[in-house]
């Protein structure tokens, strides 16, 4: 489905939400009261359906969704807002980033404040027809920063609480009672066939009595019915009514579900309730068979049948290849029965042990996205590395927000020998992604940690990366604080790369202040040491910097020779994207001298051989020099073709930087 050519949207506009569950018992009542809302008046229309865990909130909103599809060309956005789960619910500031990537817009674009994101996105959604699922909402404050301008857009919240405060902002009420007796019925006949639940209408009766009304509970149910087709029915009705309530009245919401998975988890195979009790544990929200095999020590095979077990009890849901979720409800249950049953150091053993695979794939990651860089942290497993540079980002980009709950839960248990490897196996990806906010507070920790366990060099590192990121947001003074500190640890400990990357950072953030001749002091100071410690690829990064602040101040016959003599050694090493780099500060000079015809063909040249490298960022980079060069003299038609296939790159990739060329944003 595309949207229509004549509204100028993008092609490929984001299409998020989840599948529509595949048996749903419909709602009519409050399916015709969101039509109700949809279709009346002009403006944005915000409706919240509020409800216990379990009743079908999310299946309602996606199940008319679904069905509304074509009335939303602009597309869907969705953000599941963890309001239900144990970690702490999703920033809305990161949330927001997520969404203007989706839309289109450059990663540096996006500025940093919530408040200033808020105002981004309403400006990038006003003339937009669209709709947004905002699931399992936790408060009124996470939800009204993600409120969009548009005149034409459905916004739909779910949550468990009903977020009155939201009718300051217009927003309608839906309380999303559980089923009647006669849709829980028919619900579980879905579910399960009409002839089973003939063998024994009496007990099928308590069966659906048991579940409260609760679609999990009845799709849980009848999901144990399923893979015992010989059990009886009033033998399984027995043994929910040994954990319900009694003498006529209707069971608890919270007690009907406690019983179904009381009785569902004590009849699983052992080793499917250790795999269930191992998704307690695991604190992100989506979890795969591998880390799941290393926590328990089983082979993988072992492991997906026990996962496929799981499944069939829809305890647990495919999401994707080898990637499960739970139910914010379930997953609840598995953590608390994992606190209950598991003792306190099995707990842990386990929550250090997925730690540790996420931290081995980080680093692995790390590894391909940038290899020129020389680490303090180790591989321990060793799993499996990752063949090409696009794979890494790719996996970090699809597992980014498990890699963030890991590193929550170790920096919450003090586990300092993860947290500071962490957060140095982050720094490529981070070059590429630059949503600054969470990453300060990362590395903020990670320092912490590197102080704790006496690790001064990989303190030094962190604090660069600190400053790296300050300086990029333009807080000098901070880059610099963080940076004369890391020199200091460099002295004491006679470390000169150490030394020479503060430095050059230290160069950074004067020329971020203006003081283009203390920046060339420093970058000058970084490449001596880093020539007497035979770094070449570190004196190579100084030069072009160099370079660069020559340029900037006009000095072009001086630029050109250091800008030269990096791209040279930058061909020596074999490292074409730094090569490139040093390419495009050469053209951005000869298009400033007005020769732009030889800018063009240096970076045509350059663009031939950075498509080689299969490295969307780079390619892109180039583009937009090129496309930036041609435009200015007069090419507007291959000016325009190549910005336009850069900023497709760009939206493809969704995190990647796409600073200006030669702006030094890149080390």
């Amino acid at each position: 489905m595309t949207a229509p050519a004549d509204l100028g949207v993008p092609a490929d506009r984001p299409w998020q939400i989840p599948a529509a569950p595949a048996v749903f018992e419909a709602r009519e009542r409050f399916t015709a009261e969101l039509d109700r809302l949809w279709s009346q008046g002009t403006g944005r229309r915000l409706v919240v359906v509020s409800g216990v865990g379990g009743v079908g909130k999310s299946s309602l909103a996606l199940d008319w969704l679904d069905r509304k599809a074509d009335e939303f060309p602009h597309g869907i956005l969705y953000s599941d807002l963890g309001g239900a789960r144990e970690q702490p619910p999703e920033d809305p500031g990161e949330v927001i980033h997520g969404f203007l990537t989706a839309l289109g817009t450059s990663p540096t674009e996006i500025p940093t404040s919530l408040d200033q994101r808020a105002a981004a996105f309403r400006t990038v959604t006003a003339a937009r027809r669209m709709a947004m699922l905002l699931d399992d909402a936790a408060s009124v404050a996470q939800v009204r920063p993600l409120l969009p301008a548009a005149q034409s857009t459905l916004v739909l919240v779910t949550s468990r609480w009903r977020l009155t405060d939201l009718g300051i902002d217009g927003a309608q009420f839906i309380d999303l009672p559980p089923l009647t007796d006669a849709q829980a019925r028919t619900l579980f006949e879905r579910y399960t066939g009409t002839e089973r639940l003939r063998s024994d209408p009496p007990a099928a009766r308590e069966i659906v009595s048991s579940c409260g009304g609760l679609p999990l509970a009845l799709s849980v149910a009848a999901a144990r019915l399923r893979t015992r087709p010989r059990r009886t029915l009033a033998r399984e009705a027995a043994a929910y009514g040994r954990w319900t309530s009694t003498g006529g009245r209707a069971a608890d919401k919270a007690l009907s579900l406690n019983a179904i998975f009381e009785v569902v988890y004590e009849g699983l195979p052992q080793s499917a309730a250790r795999v269930y009790l191992a998704c307690g544990v695991h604190p992100g929200p989506f979890v795969s068979t591998e880390p799941l095999a290393a926590a328990l020590d089983c082979p993988v095979g072992a492991v997906e049948d026990d996962v496929d077990e799981l499944i069939e009890a829809n305890l647990l849901t495919e999401a994707g290849e080898d990637r499960f979720v739970q139910h914010m409800v379930l997953h609840s249950d598995a953590r608390a029965r994992a606190s209950t049953v598991l003792p306190i150091d099995e707990r842990e053993r386990l929550g250090r042990s997925f730690a540790g695979w996420y931290l081995d794939r980080v680093l692995a990651a790390d590894e391909a996205i940038h290899p020129h860089r020389t680490r303090y942290a180790t591989r321990a497993r060793r799993s499996k590395d990752f063949v090409e540079r696009a794979d890494g980002l790719a996996w970090w980009r699809e597992h980014q927000s498990v890699i963030r709950a890991v590193f929550s839960e170790a920096a919450d248990h003090d586990w300092d020998d993860i947290v500071w490897q962490f957060c140095e196996g982050s720094w490529g990806f981070f070059l590429h992604h630059r949503d600054y906010r969470p990453w300060i507070a990362m590395n903020e920790r990670g320092v912490q940690a590197a102080i704790r366990a006496n690790l001064p060099l990989v303190q030094a590192r962190l604090r660069s990366q600190l400053g790296y990121a300050f300086a990029k947001l333009g807080w000098y003074e901070k880059a610099a604080e963080e940076n004369l500190v890391a020199l200091r640890l460099g002295q004491q400990e006679s470390h000169g790369p150490t030394q020479a990357t503060a430095l050059s950072q230290l160069g950074r953030s004067a020329r971020g202040r203006g003081d283009f001749e203390g920046a060339l002091g420093f970058y000058r100071q970084a490449a001596d040491l880093q020539e007497r410690l035979g770094i070449p690829r570190g004196v190579a990064l100084c030069r072009r910097r160099q370079g660069e602040v020559l340029a900037k101040l006009g000095r072009y016959s001086e630029a050109m020779i250091e800008l030269t003599a990096a791209a040279t050694a930058m061909a020596e090493i074999g490292d074409a994207a730094q090569h490139a780099r040093s390419v495009m500060a050469l053209a951005g000079i000869q298009a400033a001298e007005g020769r732009a015809e030889d800018a063009i063909d240096r970076l045509t040249e350059s663009l031939r051989t950075v498509r080689t490298l299969d490295s969307p960022y780079y390619t892109a980079e180039i583009l937009t020099a090129l496309g930036r060069v041609e435009r200015q003299c007069g090419r507007e038609q291959e000016g325009s073709g190549h910005l336009a296939e850069a900023q497709a790159l760009y939206s493809e990739l969704g995190d990647v930087h796409a600073g200006a060329p030669g702006d030094g944003t890149q080390p």
